[in-house]
């Protein structure tokens, strides 16, 4: 229900939305009203907000998990980094949020009275894992600011003029904020969430926004060349005329940095300031630029940072490194970190596992543009990137605070296409952190083919034995009788043992199938060889083959050994039904020491057998393709982790 009120200090008529409002500052006169039963308590003039691009406003609404709400009040504070809004919401079943919005990121949360940490602020660091409300999160910031301004309908006395301290935690999509304003904190719980989510209406109109944003303009104290700020929030500009880096957090602007010898190389940048680029469905501009360097094995790397922002989506990092691109989105959710079963650190975000891959420290040494915090040049931080590729968190450490960024590999076409081709870009060298594996889809794509061959392979190969009869059609022992001579000089040619074998006629009942002569010797260090056809009798076609099986054994230095060969098989494949005969020719050396020496083999011939032959064949050669696949793949990720802290071998 609302009521309404009467302003004691303009007599304009308020309302109030929500029944736990204590304070209204009135729209016409910015007087903050205390409430109470009976009338309104004028307690002097509000501050002006400050002016930023936010696209919510009082009045605008949308839905939070199937709830809607109503925008009534907002508080605005100032920090080291710029401005945040924190915007009371109103509920339709009359609870009341708060939706924080800082540097485009936004985070949905409510107060919580029970499950606060009982550790006093100067405990709070980043990275310390801290029990909240019955979950452990870590600590990504520890932030100082000051409440500046009020709007609208809040459910507190307004800390106006207060410096104020919050300690901000995450874990996953759980987002959790402490409000110290005293010994005891005040606990706020939620989750980050995409402003395009909240299915909001009646949102700030941007052209008028615009407006106001061009209508900033200053001059450089160094050179006294215009500034004109795309940014309103900006705390840093760089001087396009003179390259001076400014502190822009006021009129009276301040030189951080002179930088006049890298003006023209910040002139000549592969995408201009004020550059228009779509990424995510929107529009972004180019409003930034850096260079960081960090060293390792004692040589300077670069990579290039192009700060990118749009009302509504916030800010996006676009980062060139050796030509491979990144498009990175500040996050205020943090990853669960862990140890994988390989003992490798990992990071669980989002149903995703990214596997650590490098820390590093970085230093700016190159700025261009305007930023949304004061910029140090020359400053490091820590950082630290995790993979999934193509995808990438990426972890920056400085000072109190912790930022965590997400990105995705893009594609240099794709950059040049998002900037409508008007971009001349390096193509990439190497192979990045987080860049896709380029034979990654044809590994699976061979592995999933080649398991379904293998599977009708496997089938037709289980068809054929099952179908086949392995019907023996005719079997024999062959003889070859030793003769004593005592004749030493040239024995194997001049005298050889020999025998010959024609089979009695058999048939052959098969259509075409697989028909193999089984060999098995009987043999005393010797050896024999044999000629054999297989010869139809009806139409005089013969298959041919020879094979030769030995069988040596004795003692050498006390010990045994034994050479044995003797079993062998010949195959004959697609042969017709029929009437067969099975003629061999057997020969062997001459046989000294023994005059009842005997060489026997015993030959069988057996149809309709299956060839696994062909079964090992059809396999191997399958196996080639995924095979040739995986080593491409492998070679590449050797690539990538070679430049990263954990190698995949030592060269």
């Amino acid at each position: 229900m609302i009521r309404y009120s009467q302003c004691p200090a303009c007599g304009a008529k308020v309302h109030f939305r929500a029944s736990t409002t204590l304070l209204m500052v009135c729209e016409y006169c910015q007087s903050t009203l205390l409430r109470n039963d009976i009338n309104l308590e004028n307690l002097g003039k509000m501050a002006e907000l400050l002016p930023d691009r936010s696209l919510l406003q009082i009045g605008s609404s949308g839905i939070y998990l199937g709830d809607g709400f109503t925008v009534i009040g907002r508080l605005q504070f100032q920090h080291e980094s710029g401005l945040w809004n924190s915007w009371h919401l109103l509920f339709d079943h009359g609870k009341t949020g708060w939706l924080s919005e800082a540097s485009g990121n936004y985070s949905l949360s409510f107060q919580v009275n029970e499950g606060l940490p009982d550790l006093p602020l100067e405990r709070y660091v980043p990275d310390l894992s801290v029990p909240v409300n019955g979950q452990r999160m870590s600590v990504i910031r520890v932030e100082t600011a000051k409440c500046i301004a009020g709007q609208g309908e809040l459910s507190a006395a307004v800390p106006v003029g207060h410096t104020l301290h919050f300690v901000e935690l995450a874990v996953a999509q759980t987002y959790a904020s402490l409000e110290f304003d005293g010994a005891k904190p005040t606990l706020y719980m939620g989750q980050a969430v995409e402003l395009t989510a909240l299915h909001l209406q009646n949102l700030r109109d941007l052209e008028q926004s615009a407006i106001q944003i061009s209508s900033r303009q200053l001059q450089c104290p160094a050179c006294g060349g215009n500034l004109n700020f795309r940014l309103q929030q900006a705390l840093t500009i760089t001087c396009p005329h003179c390259a001076t880096v400014l502190d822009s957090r006021n009129d009276k602007l301040a030189i951080l940095l002179k930088q006049s010898n890298k003006l023209q190389p910040l002139n000549r940048l592969p995408i201009p300031l004020g550059s228009i680029g779509r990424f995510e469905r929107a529009t972004f501009t180019v409003i930034g630029y850096l260079r960081r360097s960090t060293r390792a094995s004692g040589l300077l790397h670069y990579w290039e940072e192009y700060l990118l922002h749009h009302p509504g989506y916030g800010f996006r990092w676009l980062v060139c490194s050796q030509g491979h691109w990144n498009l990175l989105k500040p996050i205020l959710k943090a990853p669960s970190i862990s140890k994988g079963y390989t003992g490798d650190t990992i990071a669980m975000l989002e149903g995703k596992t990214y596997r650590h891959f490098a820390n590093y420290k970085a230093k700016i040494d190159r700025v261009a543009g305007e930023f949304y915090w004061r910029i140090k040049v020359e400053d490091s931080a820590s950082l630290e990137d995790y993979i999934a590729p193509p995808y990438l968190l990426n972890k920056e450490l400085q000072g109190k605070e912790i930022n965590w960024s997400q990105g995705e590999y893009l594609q240099p076409e794709q950059v040049n296409d998002a900037f409508e081709g008007k971009l001349l870009l390096t193509p990439p060298k190497g192979v990045f952190a987080n860049q896709p594996c380029p034979y990654e889809p044809s590994v699976d794509a061979w592995l999933k083919n080649t398991l379904l061959f293998v599977v009708l392979v496997i089938v037709l190969q289980c068809w054929f034995v099952f179908e086949s009869r392995q019907e023996v059609v005719f079997s024999k022992v062959m003889e070859v009788s030793a003769v004593d001579s005592s004749d030493w000089s040239n024995y194997r040619t001049l005298n050889p043992e020999s025998a010959n074998l024609e089979s009695e006629p058999f048939e052959i009942h098969s259509n075409h199938g697989n028909v193999v002569i089984d060999i098995d010797g009987n043999l005393d260090n010797s050896w024999l060889f044999s000629s054999i056809s297989l010869v139809n009798l009806q139409n005089g076609l013969t298959y041919s083959s020879s094979r030769e099986i030995s069988d040596y054994s004795g003692y050498d230095g006390g010990e045994y050994w034994r050479e044995n060969d003797s079993h062998t098989d010949v195959v004959f494949s697609a042969v017709p039904p029929g009437r067969y005969q099975l003629q061999v020719e057997a020969e062997s050396e001459r046989s000294y020491g023994s005059v009842n020496a005997r060489k026997t083999q015993y030959l069988r011939v057996i149809a309709n057998v299956p060839l696994w032959q062909n079964f090992w064949f059809v396999l191997v050669f399958l196996l080639i393709g995924p095979a040739l696949f995986y080593y491409f793949r492998h070679h590449f990720e050797q690539q990538r982790w070679a430049e990263s802290d954990h190698p995949m071998n030592n060269t």
